[in-house]
């Protein structure tokens, strides 16, 4: 199945693997009253939960391609487009939680880091992917195709 990767799939499964060891890293952290409180992916809010949703989708969507999984896709919805709108909502639920964070006055972690570094990672599979291409017919197999000139 390695064999058989592009690209696009490397990416992927790179930003899928970082992603999902940022979600269990710490994120950030803040102080209340005498306690120092770290927060992970699955605490910081709902942002947090839809980075690891779309990592997960993500891994999902390259298993499938190779067959390891049902397919999930049906032919109506593109790769580059599904990949593309997973990779555009893990970083912006990265970004808004960094901007969070920032605003909130906590220290982040290297979790929210790497986290970031997933998420462009998706970005860049979405982008390696590539528009879908058609196969193109020379004016000779066009003509001697019998449903052309109907």
């Amino acid at each position: 199945m390695l064999r058989r990767f592009d690209r696009a799939d490397w990416a992927a499964s790179v930003g899928a693997g970082l992603g999902l060891i940022a979600a269990f890293v710490p994120w950030y952290s803040y102080v209340s009253g005498s306690d120092r409180i770290t927060v992970n992916a699955f605490r910081a809010s709902l942002l947090g939960d839809v980075f690891y949703v779309a990592i997960a989708a993500t891994a999902l969507v390259v298993l499938s391609r190779h067959a390891a999984v049902a397919r999930v896709l049906s032919s109506r919805y593109p790769e580059r487009q599904v990949l593309t709108v997973l990779a555009a909502c893990a970083l912006a639920s990265v970004v808004l939680q960094l901007m969070l964070a920032a605003a909130g006055g906590r220290s982040v972690s290297g979790g929210l880091l790497l986290a970031l570094v997933a998420a462009l990672a998706l970005a860049g599979a979405a982008w390696f992917r590539g528009a879908p291409s058609e196969q193109r017919h020379t004016v000779r197999e066009m003509l001697g195709r019998d449903d052309f000139l109907d």
